[in-house]
């Protein structure tokens, strides 16, 4: 079986999805690797590297999707698919992002061409090793509370953040946690169940604000505890993310308060929130999102992904030699 590694082609994205390291683990387990060149350089790793791991270093995008049985990218290519040599029995292996890529995965499919998605991977004990979602979720949480509070302006910045974080997964507790590292006020977490108080608390929120479908406790807090940022991070993967921060919300904010959705991929929790772009509100309240959060931080986050990546890999070649 080979294994392809593409080169990263969506706008900033610096990730690699399988480093010299991962490659190591393959090439030891008997697979046969093929990275397309400079694929690890923005992550910081020499084509070299991943020579000395074992890997082929091929020239170009065409040339790995012409030997590769399973291709691995951390998010979809910018190019289009259909014009790569792609055959019947191939797996892409990655982010997938189902909500904008649904119909040509389907139609992939109906070619043959098996399409792994990580956002669909189950959050729970028996698949942590292949849940790469939860391992960028929790740099993105705390990439996006430290970026949306470099866009707060005096004299929001200058002093200690109130802060409310909407959703208490992964990347909410990471953004709770974030505020720490600022000596920033305790932030508020907002949840959609009772039990996760205790997980909120343990991160560092100093309040946490049970939120029911109407959002009407949401709303109460937002009259009369109005933060500096809101980090939104509430989705169930695979769902489309719930609308929290409506028109009535939004008017309850105050000029120059910073709203940052990292769930604006499938769908966002916020209504005025732009996919990769920052505006500004009429009543100046300002609104960011940007897709690839943990690029900011591509060593880290390419290790992290690796891992999945390579155990994703390894699942699929026994599953593989349990058929034949």
């Amino acid at each position: 079986m080979i294994v392809g590694v593409l080169r990263e082609t969506a706008p900033r994205e610096v990730r690699v999805a399988l480093t010299p390291e991962g490659v190591h683990t393959l090439s030891t387990a008997g697979l046969h690797v093929v990275v397309e060149e400079a694929a690890g350089q923005g992550a910081g790793f020499a084509d070299a590297a991943y020579t000395a791991s074992g890997a082929d270093v091929v020239a170009d995008r065409v040339a790995v999707f012409e030997r590769a049985d399973i291709v691995v990218w951390v998010k979809p290519p910018a190019y289009a698919l259909d014009s790569m040599p792609l055959r019947a029995g191939t797996m892409l292996v990655g982010f997938q992002d189902p909500h904008c890529r649904r119909d040509e995965i389907d139609r992939l499919c109906g070619r043959g061409i098996e399409s792994v998605a990580f956002d669909w991977v189950p959050r729970e004990a028996a698949t942590t090793e292949y849940d790469a979602l939860s391992a960028m979720s929790r740099i993105a949480g705390a990439v996006g509370y430290a970026e949306g509070r470099r866009l707060l302006t005096a004299p929001r910045r200058t002093g200690p953040v109130r802060a409310l974080v909407l959703g208490c997964g992964v990347a909410g507790l990471a953004a709770i946690a974030a505020a720490r590292t600022f000596d920033d006020e305790k932030p508020t977490a907002v949840g959609n169940r009772i039990e996760q108080r205790a997980a909120a608390s343990e991160a560092g929120a100093g309040h946490f604000v049970p939120n029911g479908d109407d959002n009407a406790a949401l709303l109460e807090w937002l009259a009369t505890t109005p933060p500096d940022l809101v980090v939104c991070t509430a989705v169930h993967r695979g769902s489309r993310a719930p609308r929290l921060l409506g028109r009535e919300a939004l008017e309850l904010l105050g000029s120059g308060t910073v709203v940052v959705d990292l769930a604006a991929k499938a769908g966002g929790n916020c209504v005025a929130t732009v996919a990769d772009r920052t505006v500004t509100l009429p009543g100046g309240v300002v609104v960011t999102h940007r897709s690839n959060y943990p690029a900011s931080r591509p060593a880290a986050a390419s290790q992290a992904y690796s891992a999945a990546a390579a155990a994703m890999v390894l699942r699929i070649g026994r599953e593989a030699a349990e058929v034949s």
